[in-house]
């Protein structure tokens, strides 16, 4: 019979974590990180700002593999591609894990399951949560319309300042006349 422990609040969650022992004992673990301690996040991040919230359910599953759900929350600051100052995109990432020991044993999972390989038994949190958050970032990111700056609004509209009447000259009329006179 496995010992429920009460979900772990913590403002700092454990560096380090062992996936077995926490799946055995059915831990929760909730709190939050900083975006500041992610380095490849931040170089991606306008500002990195803020905290992501983190909340995980371990287990072992019926065919004794160590497994994790949950998910990760956090808003963070990119680029906007329209007016290149930050903005806000909200990241929630759904999670389904499985730990196992090495790229071997990660051939063989379900697909419902995504594997976070174990170094020597352990995981470290704010790796696995970083590696999660960059997979959520969009490939480009705007402002809603309202709220980019008006000069890079003009600049980016789709709408041409010529007038939709006017008559442009075909580029290959001249090759047409030379072959109408050859003929």
């Amino acid at each position: 019979m496995a010992i429920l422990f009460p979900a772990m609040l913590n403002d700092t969650l454990p560096k380090y974590f062992d996936p077995r022992k926490h799946a055995t004992h059915e831990v929760t673990l909730e709190g939050r990180l900083s975006l500041s301690q992610f380095p490849e996040l931040s170089a991606a991040l306008a500002s990195n700002e803020g905290d992501a919230f983190v909340h995980l359910d371990f287990r072992v599953d019926e065919d004794r593999r160590y497994i994790a759900t949950g998910s990760i929350k956090a808003t963070v600051q990119v680029e906007c591609q329209r007016c290149l100052e930050a903005a806000p995109v909200e990241l929630e990432v759904d999670l389904c894990v499985c730990f196992v020991y090495d790229e071997d044993h990660a051939k063989n999972i379900p697909g419902d399951y995504d594997p976070v390989v174990m170094t020597d038994g352990e995981v470290v949190l704010a790796d696995m949560v970083e590696q999660e958050l960059i997979l959520a970032l969009p490939i480009v990111a705007y402002h809603d319309e309202s709220g980019c700056n008006p000069v890079a609004l003009k600049y980016a509209s789709s709408t041409d300042d010529a007038p939709d009447d006017e008559i442009k000259p075909n580029p290959f009329s001249i090759l047409a006349e030379l072959k109408a006179k050859k003929n």
